[in-house]
């Protein structure tokens, strides 16, 4: 996870543009089931200031999920924007889901814990294949037809 190092020392003070495309062997590093794989394309924006760091994180692309209803996989659309800010002090401390703290002295930060948890944040609750062209389900035709066939009727 090397490569979501970004140094900070060093790091001149305005804008910086990073560009990643995290895959699945990024998503199979941190093991959740509920997030098997997926294919995204990150533009990070980086803004230093004299006191913290902005950090804007715009996804687009696809998260491999599986559907609550017929257990199969399929891809997921996303589009996240998210905001992250660095601010300077004595220790590491999360003051609220987007501001952090980290010490003056940090010399890089890592954003792989937080380029995965805003990917994760994106999933629905519901997960389910999205609907065709013709307006039925994606989900498995057989698996449908099974689940049908034990279904208990009240």
């Amino acid at each position: 996870m090397d490569e979501y190092d970004i140094p900070i020392h060093g790091l001149k003070e305005g804008i910086h543009n990073y560009e990643y495309v995290i895959n699945t062997g990024f998503f199979e590093y941190f093991e959740n089931p509920d997030l098997p794989g997926g294919n995204l394309n990150l533009s990070l924006i980086l803004n230093k200031r004299p006191q913290f760091i902005e950090l804007d994180f715009h996804f687009t692309g696809t998260l491999d999920l599986i559907c609550d209803r017929c257990l199969d996989l399929f891809k997921f659309k996303v589009e996240v924007n998210e905001k992250l800010f660095l601010r300077f002090g004595e220790k590491f401390e999360e003051i609220d889901d987007s501001v952090i703290v980290i010490p003056r002295e940090e010399s890089k930060i890592n954003l792989a814990q937080y380029i995965y948890e805003f990917a994760a944040l994106s999933i629905p609750y519901k997960k389910s294949h999205p609907e065709n062209k013709e307006g039925k389900s994606g989900c498995d035709p057989e698996m449908i037809k099974k689940l049908n066939e034990l279904k208990v009727e009240e």
